[in-house]
């Protein structure tokens, strides 16, 4: 079937061409409708967290099971796998960061109806996972330091995390090296397995 062609809908008016759209809807091309994903957050939060220890924590819900010794593992998941590791319902995330450290580290926050562009490639690690938030919001920690409680409204979301400005694996030269991160939320209907998307083969620090 042909497209609906621009001069022959000047010629025959509105009226016309809306009762034949109405009759015969594939008769208007796929550009003529507006895209269904979102250009822009429908809320961002601006942070700035300390890291230490090169791993940051993402905890959306407690849960009665959960201990100290869950979270190692989890940490060691995501040691010996690929960067990073979640509870089986999402309710705790562990990310690893090329960076030994950043005491002013930025980290943005986005909330999406649904999900957002991909924009992957300007970043140099990235990552694919759930969280599940409670009435407490979001909580960010890194080991020995304060935690930061963020204001996330509860649900189950679909995360993108992501994180760019790395120098090199480990000491990062400095005590704020510049690295900032980003975390993507989006709704989700359950549990989304933890994976890497991009990873950064950045230099090790040389040895003196």
């Amino acid at each position: 079937m042909q497209w609906l062609r621009d001069d022959w809908a000047k010629t025959a008016g509105p009226v016309t061409v809306v009762r034949l759209l109405r009759k015969h809807p594939r008769l208007l091309p796929a550009p003529y409708f507006p895209s269904m994903t979102p250009r822009r957050p429908s809320e961002v939060l601006e942070l700035t967290v300390a890291l230490d220890y090169g791993q940051f924590y993402l905890t959306g819900q407690h849960v009665p099971h959960e201990s100290g010794e869950a979270l190692v593992q989890l940490l060691e998941t995501a040691i010996k796998g690929v960067g990073i590791a979640s509870s089986e319902g999402n309710e705790v995330v562990v990310v690893l960061s090329p960076h030994q450290n950043n005491f002013a580290m930025r980290l943005r926050i986005e909330l999406w109806a649904t999900q957002p562009p991909d924009d992957l490639d300007d970043w140099q690690e990235a990552f694919v996972t759930g969280l599940v938030v409670g009435e407490g919001g979001l909580a960010y920690e890194s080991p020995t330091l304060a935690y930061e409680t963020i204001p996330v409204p509860p649900g189950r979301y679909a995360a993108w995390i992501t994180g760019r400005g790395f120098v090199n694996r480990g000491w990062p030269g400095s005590t704020t090296p510049g690295d900032a991160w980003r975390v993507r939320l989006w709704p989700a209907s359950g549990p989304i397995p933890a994976r890497r998307l991009r990873s950064w083969s950045g230099p090790a620090p040389t040895t003196p």
